[in-house]
């Protein structure tokens, strides 16, 4: 896959601010030799880490519902979910990988999808994304910004589950702003205009994708601020491939993105103590936090 070929054009960044990942693998990607010789290659370099990834749109069991693609999960069996995720897992297997790691494709968590999850031997989850709201559900506006344990019955929430739940993080411009726009919603103004809102203005994204470094910045700054503890940022292999996104269109486009990402770890380092730990390294340090 030319996509995850351009993972390489991470290495020297990587190497140069100690940046330790984690690789989130797709069922098409692990059924690819070459793909996955050459993340486990760069787990090798990056010290880093392979976790699953669950795309159920093009993970077999192929099942047509009678729903627009993709399917939100809420909206799908559970059974059928149970059986694509192993389909998953079982496909790293075969390449000698057990993940412990994990995300959900367009952060389509849910309480039917955590449940599934529950019952595999994953032990940390990144498919929550703050301030966001997705067809069909779930509705992520009021979920917290740092690593938590979940409700298992609303993954949203706080609670007492086993997995750790680490969300991306995107800032909210002021505290409870989640729940403020979570109440409007329905009642008095469409969704459509309270998730538009809460994701293009009434957050700050440190996710380097689509976003200035300013504003990065003033994100991190914020978070820490309010006594944030971690920071999860992501970004897709095909977003360093030429066309592979809307946003990375060119190789200028691509090298200007690369440039922001250096920068900012160059300027993290320097405003702030910091250690990068893949998710289960994370889930590892929270439990032994843990009473």
């Amino acid at each position: 896959m030319a996509n995850v070929s351009q993972l390489r054009r991470l290495t020297p960044i990587f190497l140069e601010w100690g940046v330790h990942p984690t690789l989130l693998v797709t069922y098409p990607v692990a059924r690819c030799d070459p793909a996955i010789d050459l993340l486990l290659e760069l787990r090798d370099t990056w010290n880093c880490e392979i976790g699953a990834h669950l795309h159920p749109w093009n993970t077999p069991p192929l099942e047509r519902l009678n729903y627009d693609e993709p399917v939100p999960s809420e909206l799908m069996p559970a059974e059928l979910l149970k059986a694509r995720l192993a389909t998953l897992l079982e496909a790293l297997a075969q390449k000698g990988i057990k993940p412990t790691s994990f995300r959900m494709g367009r952060f389509n968590m849910g309480p039917k999808m955590f449940s599934v999850l529950q019952e595999t031997g994953i032990n940390v989850d990144s498919s929550i994304a703050p301030m966001h709201r997705y067809y069909g559900g779930p509705d992520h506006l009021c979920a917290p910004t740092d690593p938590y344990r979940p409700d298992p019955l609303d993954p949203r929430r706080p609670g007492n589950s086993k997995i750790l739940e680490v969300p991306l993080t995107t800032v909210p411009l002021t505290r409870g702003l989640g729940r403020f726009l979570e109440a409007l919603g329905g009642p008095i103004l469409p969704r459509s205009w309270v998730s538009w809102f809460a994701m293009y203005l009434g957050t700050l994204s440190v996710q380097p994708l689509g976003t200035g470094l300013r504003r990065i910045k003033a994100g991190v700054l914020i978070h820490s601020a309010r006594g944030g503890q971690v920071l999860t940022i992501f970004f897709h292999s095909s977003e360093l491939m030429e066309g592979g996104s809307p946003e990375n269109p060119t190789p200028e486009h691509i090298n200007r993105f690369l440039e922001r990402l250096s920068n900012f770890f160059s300027w993290i380092h320097k405003r702030m103590t910091i250690e990068s730990l893949t998710l289960s390294q994370l889930d590892n340090l929270y439990r032994q936090k843990e009473p």
